[in-house]
């Protein structure tokens, strides 16, 4: 009962679609509607039915930066794109590293093209898993595998994280010696400057 129950969610899950930025409603929300889009949008990343967002999370995505403040208390296309890229992302990455990996990805290029991107990478990332998950299925025996595709896929996200981390350290501790490198440069224009007004004044 269990396999067949899983086997039904397995199709469920290959078939997931996340809005494109040109399906995400073009007028602005208020709060509740923009959680309720959310939740209805995301409904597959959530097995045990509890909600992914909250009023006290989306302020608290305001005030630390991760969302851009609201007009009027109303919510707008960029706002319902950065969160389902947060709702989506965090269980695996830490909120602030979210915020700053989404912020880089708008400032190289826009948030429409970083979400359907991302959505795209996502889909094809899940629907890959869920069909490895119900080949497996069908051709177990017993119930029992659904605990082995439960620890197997905790070892591919960990293992997924942890690269992830990297890539986004790595990228954290290049950033003190840019800094540095752009400090220095300025020092030297400055000293330039500085030179070039002596000489004039002579």
């Amino acid at each position: 009962m269990e396999k067949q129950r899983f086997l039904i969610t397995c199709g469920e899950v290959s078939a997931f679609h996340i809005p494109r930025w040109h399906e995400l409603p073009e007028f602005d929300l208020y709060m509740d509607q923009v959680i309720a889009l959310a939740e209805k949008y995301l409904s597959v990343l959530s097995a045990d039915g509890k909600g992914l967002l909250t009023p006290s999370m989306i302020n608290n995505y305001v005030k630390s930066g991760v969302l851009p403040p609201p007009k009027n208390k109303k919510y707008n296309r960029t706002h319902l794109a950065i969160l389902m890229i947060v709702c989506i992302t965090k269980p695996v990455m830490e909120i602030s590293a979210i915020s700053d990996v989404i912020h880089r990805g708008i400032e190289a290029d826009n948030i429409e093209n970083v979400l359907n991107g991302l959505a795209k990478t996502f889909e094809n990332e899940l629907s890959a898993a869920a069909k490895i998950a119900e080949e497996t299925v069908k051709t177990a025996e017993t119930e029992e595998i659904l605990s082995f595709i439960a620890i197997e896929n905790v070892m591919k996200a960990n293992a997924a994280r942890t690269v992830a981390m990297h890539a986004y350290h790595a990228i954290k501790k290049d950033e003190p010696e840019e800094a540095k490198s752009e400090k220095a440069d300025k020092k030297a224009e400055k000293k330039k400057a500085k030179a070039d007004t002596s000489e004039s004044e002579e």
